[in-house]
């Protein structure tokens, strides 16, 4: 287990204390999610996919000859911002969308789901599973697997990954066990066909009307960056410096590894939602993200600081570190 975490999780809770003198415990009852916070950060997401595909717009029909610059930054945008609000997901799989936990899963279908392709009550237990195992060869969520190579890097760009991970996916659902009167649960249902409607449908009208800066950003937004940023953020989450490129860790158990990615612009959007407090997710896993925050600054002023500060990062710093020709 990664050294770190080791250390954070041998700390009794009942006996963390605050400088202050406040109890841990007597401080996290405290840590209720902030639902219009979480609601206005998905719909930023949303909002800014607005504002880029009106962007694309403009500039087709004012500067048409822009187009191939226009596609570029657009199909990056779309994929990033894509990325961004699936991240959300993650959140609706912790019931944190709102306190009615029917209403949650709901919301998280309509706003998150029918755009990225997934059912909430079949990704949480796939999810659930990787808060189990995490670090073990029955991890469910396991880019973090692979050595961070060119070859990573193309299979992300690809499509090669996003095969795999549904692949696994479906794996995981068909061999989980349930009553022989019920049907198997699979991971190409309903919102797969709803999100592939949606996209397909923003991408075919846009073709029409001839905003081919739109259609072709926003199918290589989706298809090839958004897969790309996801599958690399996960790595840089959960890869150990240590770990060895050609060990086989759906065999052997590469140890749990969490980290601490700032609050930067870039860390929280590229680790929205509570992922560049990763560590800390891990650690208290049900607390929203929303407040993750506060739990940061309450455990710097606590026998847990040297922790935190010891496993603090950068995206990009992770990436250098752990980047390795083959």
């Amino acid at each position: 287990m990664d050294r770190e975490l080791q250390q954070l999780e041998d700390l009794k809770r009942d006996q963390i204390l605050s400088v202050a003198g406040v109890p841990y415990l007597e401080f996290r009852k405290s840590l209720t999610p902030n639902y219009p916070v979480v609601w206005r950060d998905i719909l930023s997401g949303h909002l800014a996919l607005v504002l880029t595909a009106v962007g694309a717009i403009l500039i087709d029909t004012y500067y048409p000859s822009w187009r191939p610059l226009t596609i570029i930054i657009c199909a990056f945008l779309f994929g990033y911002i894509h990325q961004y609000i699936q991240l959300f997901f993650h959140e609706a799989a912790h019931f944190n969308l709102a306190k009615d936990r029917k209403k949650n899963d709901r919301l998280a279908n309509l706003f998150i789901g029918s755009l990225v392709g997934q059912d909430i009550k079949l990704y949480r237990p796939i999810h659930l599973m990787h808060h189990r195992h995490l670090g073990t060869p029955e991890d469910t969520e396991h880019s973090y697997f692979d050595a961070l190579t060119f070859r990573f890097i193309l299979e992300s760009l690809t499509g090669i990954r996003v095969i795999k991970v549904l692949a696994n996916r479906e794996k995981v659902l068909q061999s989980r066990p349930s009553p022989e009167t019920e049907k198997k649960k699979s991971t190409f249902g309903t919102q797969v066909v709803i999100g592939g409607l949606l996209n397909g449908g923003i991408v075919v009208i846009s073709a029409l009307l001839g905003y081919w800066s739109l259609a072709i950003g926003w199918t290589i937004g989706f298809l090839i960056i958004f897969p790309f940023f996801g599958s690399v953020r996960q790595l840089l989450e959960h890869r150990s410096e240590y770990a060895v490129s050609t060990n086989d860790y759906s065999k052997i158990s590469h140890g749990q590894t969490n980290r601490m990615f700032g609050s930067g612009i870039i860390a929280s959007t590229l680790g929205a939602a509570g992922f560049n407090r990763h560590l800390l997710h891990h650690w208290e896993m049900q607390i929203s993200y929303t407040r993750l925050r506060d739990l940061e600054k309450f455990l710097l002023a606590t026998q847990a600081a040297e922790i935190l500060k010891r496993h603090k990062t950068g995206y990009f710093r992770t990436f250098k570190r752990l980047f390795t020709i083959k």
